[in-house]
């Protein structure tokens, strides 16, 4: 790589009448990352502070499972979702039917206090069938385990947590 770039250059001076000053080539490059490097920290922070705003407005971290699902459902609903409650009984992990062409998500909610696992992946992925989904979908009000990563990236399945969920509401207007 290193050897591609020298020999670019190379081919630059021979083609242009003046020299290049390497020194000064290095810190020009040198600079301007430390300028893209500065803009990406601003910009991460900016975003993290307004996805903090509509979490402050609802605080979903304080709402009980029920209420949460029903803050997922009105949250779907709104993003032009048709959405159906399964049920709490043998529900077989999924919460609710969210349905938006050409997708029908099943939907696992989990409101906890620690990062959710890959078993709430795995419900997902399993009830899918049952309902007659072709997607499946957990949200959370937290984050999600690596496990969970890896697994819902293995099955296509979609994963929710509460920066994406502050980005919906951003998105509405709540």
């Amino acid at each position: 790589m290193l050897f591609a770039i020298r020999y670019l250059l190379s081919a630059i001076c021979y083609l242009l009448p003046m020299s290049i000053d390497f020194v000064g080539l290095a810190l020009g490059v040198g600079a301007g990352l430390l300028f893209l490097g500065i803009y990406f920290y601003f910009l991460w922070r900016w975003q993290n502070a307004r996805r903090a705003k509509p979490i402050r407005r609802v605080d979903f971290d304080r709402l009980d499972g029920t209420a949460f699902e029903e803050f997922v459902a009105d949250l779907l609903t709104r993003r032009g979702y048709r959405v159906r409650h399964t049920g709490k009984s043998g529900d077989l992990g999924v919460d609710l039917i969210a349905e938006k062409a050409p997708y029908r998500f099943a939907v696992q909610v989990k409101r906890q206090a620690q990062p959710v696992s890959r078993h709430a992946v795995s419900d997902a992925v399993a009830g899918k069938a049952h309902y007659n989904c072709n997607a499946a979908m957990v949200v959370t009000n937290n984050t999600f385990s690596q496990g969970a990563h890896d697994l819902a990236k293995s099955n296509g399945c979609k994963l929710v947590d509460r920066n994406v969920l502050a980005d919906w509401m951003l998105e509405i207007g709540n």
